[in-house]
This record gives structure tokens, C-alpha cells and sequence, in this order.
């Protein structure tokens, strides 16, 4: 399955006295994507042990998801236009308590990039605030969207990558 790709309808107040995209509307359209994928059914039959029709979300329970870091990369300016902008939003890395998801905003073919992103998301104890192991079954619901992690142009390729 690895990423999907979530359609963003653009308004008119998204964009700033510079004529593009604000870089805080930004982060909602990540936001956006992130809070679609979560709450997004696998189909059945995606993976074993994850339970027909299971979301992210239902799999949290009484658990909470907060984000640890967010960084993004904007690589052309965004201008207001009629047609949906399209998010690319797929998971680069799981952890024991966390997992990043990276983000491509662009054309739905991908030949324009406007801005890439990644966010580290973790799992929280309600109770005590600090944090919580993902288990086997979130795991792989993750994996289900797993894809390379994001290159940004400014921080240099990981060893051998």
C-alpha cells in the first residue's frame, strides 16, 4: 500500500499578503493529511493480525498521539487556485514509542513539489504524559504505509543512502 495521497481543497484565506500558501496553512494541510490517515480503514485482508476495517486511531484507545517535531521544506511557492493541492503522506520510521510520517504537498501526478515535510509523531500515556510503547498490531498497521524517508535539499543523504 505504502503512501496515499489525500486531496487538500484550497481557500481563499490560505494565502498571505505574499500571494502564496502561508507556511502555518502549511502545517495544516499536514495536519490534515496526517488526521486522514489515521483515520483511514486498511482494506481486508491488508495484513495479518489487524483487525478487519482497523484505523490508527482505534488502535491508539485511550493513548495519545502528540507531535514531537516537525520540520518542512518548501520548495515552490504555493498560489491559490480552484483545483485540490494533493498530499503524499506515507511512514519512513517506527520506533518504540514513535514513528515519523513524511509528506510530499503537490500536483496528484507529482511532476510539482511545493513543499516536503516530515513529522515525528509519539504515543503518550493519558495518564502519566510520557511515553508509550507502540504495540505489534500498530506496528504493522505503520507498515502498511511504509515508504523511503524523505530527502530534504539542505541536510546531507544518510550513510549509505
Amino acid at each position: 500500500m505504502s503512501s496515499l495521497l489525500i486531496p487538500i481543497q484550497m481557500r481563499f484565506g490560505d494565502i498571505d499578503s505574499y500571494g502564496h500558501v502561508n507556511n502555518v496553512t502549511m502545517l495544516q494541510y499536514l495536519e490534515d493529511a496526517r488526521v486522514r490517515l489515521m483515520a483511514r480503514p486498511l482494506p481486508q485482508g491488508a495484513a495479518a493480525g489487524i483487525p478487519e476495517d482497523a484505523t490508527f486511531r482505534a488502535l491508539v484507545g485511550d493513548r495519545l498521539t502528540v507531535i514531537g517535531r516537525q520540520e518542512v521544506e518548501y520548495t515552490q511557492q504555493l498560489v491559490y487556485r480552484h483545483d485540490p493541492v494533493f498530499v503524499r503522506v506515507w511512514v519512513s520510521s517506527v520506533g518504540g514509542s514513535s514513528f515519523v510520517l513524511d509528506y510530499a504537498v503537490q500536483e496528484e501526478d507529482g511532476a510539482q513539489v511545493y513543499a516536503v515535510a516530515q513529522t515525528a509523531v509519539v504515543q503518550i500515556d493519558r495518564a502519566t504524559g510520557r511515553p508509550a510503547r507502540l504495540d505489534e498490531v500498530q506496528r504493522s498497521l505503520l507498515e502498511q504505509w511504509s515508504d523511503a524517508p524523505t530527502r530534504f535539499a539542505r541536510r546531507p543523504a544518510p550513510a549509505g543512502a
